[in-house]
């Protein structure tokens, strides 16, 4: 029998306090009626950072996932969580620092800004505590610093998760970061047939690969724990279980689809707080969360808000909730949109490009700082900046977008 049957805060200003607990049981049960418990401790040992590439925030609402499900019964569940543009730049300045897609490296900093100096969430360990890095592909190997075992291959997430159990049984790490790949593949080939199937350009259809493997890693997050149970080092381990990025209903994470950015999160575990949702979180909001967890400093340019919703021990006033990123995509969006339609008014009108509606709108495009900029938000002092700046600039688009329907 599986073990899930046997038994503002920002980052670098929270104050938060631990009361001692000691040991809880925590009963609940599943869907077929089967209880269990785990006893927990108050305080991880060991947390892991368990990546599911293309993980929708609707997933939820499509498929049944029992085991994920029991852990989001019994832990914590961020029903959204935003992250910046899924976008994967292949050459300039974030090319030159980073080989995957850019919410991947702001997922291990919490922060935005991504830069030369940018700390990561296992130099907070290394080297003094034992760290592992899992991944299915070669595709993060810009990520895999300061962890003393690594394993990244091209496979299958089976392989994947064998290797992380083996990882814990080996070295029992502090931090781990697990990424299996496959569901995200899926997805990426459900958007690119060209053949007639039921799923072509739907990931939820019946029969859809996306839903199977899905399915897949559910049952691969059991035998993980499993093997935590085996070892016996479960009651003392932290989940986090999230994605890279979000996915398009129609397959894969194309920059301009928001689903694309948005998300779930579970925590599960020693010092997680029991049956608790939360609407909202950000990317940037879990490295500091893993820090507060396992009693870290986090790197110094970590900019996230600690979930203290989740904590167990956390004692204090709620921090005020800010949702910048959702503040930032409804931003690009507005953006593209006010772009889109003065540049089809002008063309459409055959306005000659030496113009001064053409040189203004180019002169907006470039102070407005979308994506395509990413390598160059590090220019702002804050996030909140980041955002007034390019407020700034959509009402300059939109007092000419007006004057460019007057031409109509």
């Amino acid at each position: 029998m599986g073990v899930l049957k046997k038994k503002a805060f920002r980052c670098v200003s929270l104050v938060w306090f631990l009361i001692p607990l000691g040991l809880a049981f925590f009963p609940s049960s599943t869907d077929a009626g089967h209880p269990f418990q785990v006893a927990f401790s108050s305080k991880p040992k060991h947390a892991v950072l368990y990546i599911i590439d293309g993980l929708s925030y609707k997933t939820w609402a499509h498929v049944r996932l029992p085991v994920l499900e029991t852990l989001i019964s019994q832990g914590v569940f961020v029903e959204k969580n935003y992250l910046p543009t899924s976008a994967h730049p292949t050459e300039g300045a974030y090319a030159r620092l980073h080989t995957c897609s850019i919410p991947n490296p702001i997922l291990m900093a919490g922060t935005v800004f991504i830069t030369e100096e940018t700390e990561y969430l296992p130099q907070v360990f290394f080297p003094e505590e034992t760290t592992a890095f899992v991944a299915n592909t070669e595709i993060y190997s810009s990520l895999n610093r300061f962890y003393h075992y690594s394993y990244q291959k091209f496979g299958p997430d089976t392989d994947g998760v064998a290797k992380a159990s083996e990882f814990m049984r080996l070295a029992r790490p502090s931090f781990m970061r697990v990424h299996l790949q496959e569901v995200g593949e899926e997805s990426f080939q459900i958007m690119s047939l060209t053949e007639n199937v039921p799923w072509r350009r739907n990931i939820w259809a019946e029969g859809s690969p996306y839903i199977e493997k899905l399915r897949d890693a559910d049952k691969l997050l059991e035998s993980f724990l499993q093997n935590l149970e085996d070892i016996g080092i479960l009651e003392d381990t932290v989940i986090l279980i999230t994605s890279d990025h979000g996915e398009a209903d129609s397959g894969y994470h194309p920059p301009q689809i928001t689903d694309a950015s948005i998300t779930s999160m579970i925590l599960w575990g020693a010092g997680v707080k029991k049956n608790v949702r939360i609407p909202y979180a950000e990317h940037i909001d879990v490295v500091p969360t893993i820090c507060a967890l396992m009693g870290k400093s986090p790197p110094k340019t970590c900019q996230g808000r600690i979930i203290v919703e989740a904590l167990e021990n956390y004692e204090g006033i709620l921090p005020p909730r800010k949702m910048l990123i959702k503040d930032m995509l409804e931003q690009f969006k507005k953006y593209r949109q006010m772009a889109a339609e003065a540049n089809h008014i002008l063309e459409n009108l055959a306005v000659s490009p030496a113009s001064l509606f053409f040189r203004n709108l180019n002169n907006i495009q470039q102070e407005f700082y979308d994506i395509h900029k990413f390598a160059r938000w590090s220019a702002f002092d804050s996030l909140e900046d980041l955002l007034a700046h390019n407020e700034k600039i959509l009402k300059r688009m939109n007092h000419l977008l007006s004057d460019i329907r007057s031409l109509k």
